[in-house]
């Protein structure tokens, strides 16, 4: 008798844990993802899984400080506070040596034409994004919020106009950047043919055979996206599935 109590124990159990795993995988779950993409912004990839197969996807990117910490203007900004380059476009670029972004204090030196923003325990911004995804987070959110100053060499934050002066310029959606109608598709039209090819899948394309012939090609799921670095959000969108899958 014992032996068979313990037999529909055993049965018992079993069943539960099937049971709770057909839930588990039926469930919608969601999950974000963060990193550097297209050498100097950030990704962002929200996206919810049910049966292991994605079904909602989207991309957001928000700016470095190389684009939004550009100055309207100099005029009675003392040359002490802002920095001079030179753009890959050959253009002049003031861009504010003192940058407020949520709690920490940046200072900004230029490094072979390139402004460097460093902090306490921080001593290249770019660097310090790639370094993890909750680094990649902790901007990708704070420029979400808005929460980001141009300020003098006491970190007094100042009314200088200045590129990322408004939420909507930090982020390239509601930001002009590469519009529709021009060269190619624009950021949003590739955006939407990433997230399109990649709603239905798991996931798990060899990345070896992500390659681009004209548009690109997924394996054996070609997609209409023309952008340069599709693996880039690819990885985004893998971390952002893998948080929602932990």
């Amino acid at each position: 008798m014992k032996k068979i109590n313990y037999i529909l124990a055993l049965v018992f159990l079993v069943l539960c844990t099937c049971l709770v795993t057909a839930c588990t995988k039926n469930k919608e779950t969601s999950g974000t993802g963060y990193g550097i993409v297209h050498k100097d912004y950030v990704g962002i990839a929200e996206i919810k899984v049910k049966g292991d197969k994605v079904t909602a996807l989207t991309f957001e990117e928000v700016y470095l400080p190389s684009t939004w910490a550009a100055l309207t203007t100099t005029e009675g900004i003392d040359e002490n506070l802002y920095l001079t380059i030179t753009n890959s476009h050959g253009g002049e670029v003031n861009l504010a040596k003192y940058l407020i972004i949520g709690d920490k204090h940046f200072t900004g030196s230029i490094d072979n034409d390139i402004v460097v923003y460093s902090s306490s325990g921080i001593p290249d911004l770019k660097a310090w994004i790639a370094t993890s995804e909750d680094n990649a987070k902790w901007y990708a959110t704070t420029l979400l919020e808005g929460n980001v100053k141009v300020a003098n060499s006491e970190f007094v934050a100042q009314s200088w106009a200045f590129s990322g002066s408004t939420k909507e310029a930090l982020k390239k959606s509601t930001s002009n950047y590469w519009p529709a109608g021009g060269t190619g598709l624009g950021w949003k039209k590739n955006m939407e043919a990433l997230e399109k090819t990649l709603i239905g899948s798991k996931m798990n394309f060899d990345e070896s055979k992500i390659v681009k012939e004209g548009t690109w090609k997924f394996d054996q799921v070609t997609s209409e996206a023309t952008l340069t670095d599709a693996k880039d959000y690819y990885a985004v969108a893998k971390r952002a599935y893998n948080n929602a899958t932990k």
